[in-house]
């Protein structure tokens, strides 16, 4: 039995490939694509605030819920850096993820 759960072109297009076009879905109305995508992309942006908020104290969380507050980007950007906290990478990481979970779902739903 195959323990792997995708192959490696599979993978491949996961990290190539749109979402809809890997689920066969990409003709669907533009009114239903972009309520999908702005779901889609909440759904990651909670994740990467749940991983940011994860890796802080609880004094460190007070400091940064005063910045977020505030609304200086710069200053933002200096808290999570000092940190060694790259929302960038937590992004790219977070989407991945999403994505991989939704074809799995997928995929076991048409075997």
């Amino acid at each position: 039995m195959n323990s792997k759960l995708f192959s490696d072109q599979e993978i491949q297009d996961i990290i190539d490939k749109d979402l809809l076009e890997l689920m066969g879905a990409q003709n669907m109305p533009q009114k239903q694509k972009a309520e999908l995508y702005l779901k889609m992309a909440d759904t990651i942006q909670n994740r990467v605030i749940a991983r940011i908020d994860d890796a802080l104290s609880d004094l460190e969380r007070q400091e940064w819920l005063k910045l977020l507050d505030e609304g200086d980007n710069a200053k933002m950007e200096q808290f999570l850096k000092n940190k060694n906290l790259d929302p960038a990478k937590l992004l790219v990481e977070e989407a991945l993820i999403y994505k991989t979970e939704i074809m799995a779902l997928y995929k076991k739903s048409k075997e």
